[in-house]
């Protein structure tokens, strides 16, 4: 007995792909399916383990499923990293991609990773705003960019910052090019020593991370004369790099999340929105600032355009102060 007619044929392959359709759509919402490990190339307790850590208790609560976040410190970030690019590019293993794990394999002649090549940039999290701080009686009148480019202009000016190599350094070696002007860095490790010289005089010029040196500007024990960020609303009246014509304001440091590069479609929609999303919560933005981290959401592609301009402007600058060394 025939039920389906002429057409019964055609009526089952509808069936049967509409059925399809039913069984993979709630198998690729599943993703994660089980506990994804967050690397965090940095140790515990540094802002950038903070922002991931907020990050990822969002993430938890937004998919109801476990974020690990794992610490890999050392080599400037590129012990984590790696970890990163080595994984399954299966969205269980993803990591926190800032400053100094993007700096770290341009200041070798050897790279251990490619980050335009090795990784999938999921999207930028937030930027962390450097202020660009000077001893007022070192350099009397130095008010913002151009009052700086004549003070110092033919004298050889001493800098500092965080560390040799770091966002910092490269910046403001950077921003003395651009006004035309020499200088010579003098390295510290860490903020807070480089803070300590800039207070006493030591060194009269520096680009250190707003949360290290914000206490110093307040008190007018250094004046700050520019940001790298637009709309600081610490320092409202000190003019960004931009507003001041830098082109080193398309520079920035920043915080992003990123996986190994292959990630499935499905798994990369999933942070990515996911991201976009709880960057939207105040509680996350609000425990962001706390560390000096400003959300700031990019996608995928604007990321993965970032960190190609970056890495490109980076090693340009590396290489001409000879700060790239062997393995």
């Amino acid at each position: 007995m025939k039920l389906l007619g002429k057409h019964g044929g055609k009526l089952i392959a509808v069936v049967a792909a509409g059925l399809l359709a039913l069984m993979a759509g709630p198998a690729n919402a599943k993703y994660p399916e089980r506990p994804v490990t967050w690397v965090v190339p940095f140790p515990p307790g540094g802002p950038t383990d903070v922002a991931s850590r907020v990050l990822a208790h969002a993430f938890e609560q937004a998919l109801g499923q476990s974020f690990v976040v794992v610490n890999k410190p050392g080599a400037s970030g590129s012990i984590g990293m790696r970890q990163i690019v080595s994984s399954k590019p299966d969205g269980y293993t993803i990591g926190t991609l800032a400053g100094p794990s993007l700096l770290a394999p341009l200041m070798l002649k050897s790279p251990p990773y490619d980050l335009t090549k090795n990784i999938q940039a999921v999207g930028l999290a937030y930027l962390t705003p450097l202020v660009l701080v000077v001893n007022s009686h070192a350099m009397p009148g130095v008010t913002d960019l151009k009052s700086l480019a004549s003070f110092g202009r033919g004298k050889d000016l001493n800098y500092t910052s965080p560390a040799t190599g770091s966002i910092g350094h490269l910046t403001l070696a950077l921003i003395l090019k651009e006004l035309g002007l020499r200088g010579t860095h003098i390295g510290y490790q860490g903020s807070a020593p480089a803070v300590t010289a800039v207070v006493a005089g030591q060194v009269p010029l520096a680009l250190l991370d707003s949360v290290a040196v914000l206490p110093q500007v307040k008190s007018g024990a250094l004046n700050a004369i520019a940001v790298t960020i637009d709309g600081y609303d610490q320092l409202p009246q000190v003019k960004s790099l931009a507003q001041q014509g830098a082109e080193s304001a398309k520079t920035a440091s920043w915080g992003g999340l990123v996986a190994p590069r292959g990630l499935p479609p499905e798994a990369l929609s999933r942070l990515q929105g996911t991201l976009q999303e709880v960057l939207k919560d105040p509680k996350v933005i609000s425990r962001l600032k706390a560390v000096g981290a400003y959300t700031s959401f990019e996608g995928a592609a604007a990321l993965q355009k970032r960190i190609d301009s970056d890495t490109e402007v980076w090693g340009r600058v590396i290489k001409e102060n000879n700060l790239r060394k062997a393995n």
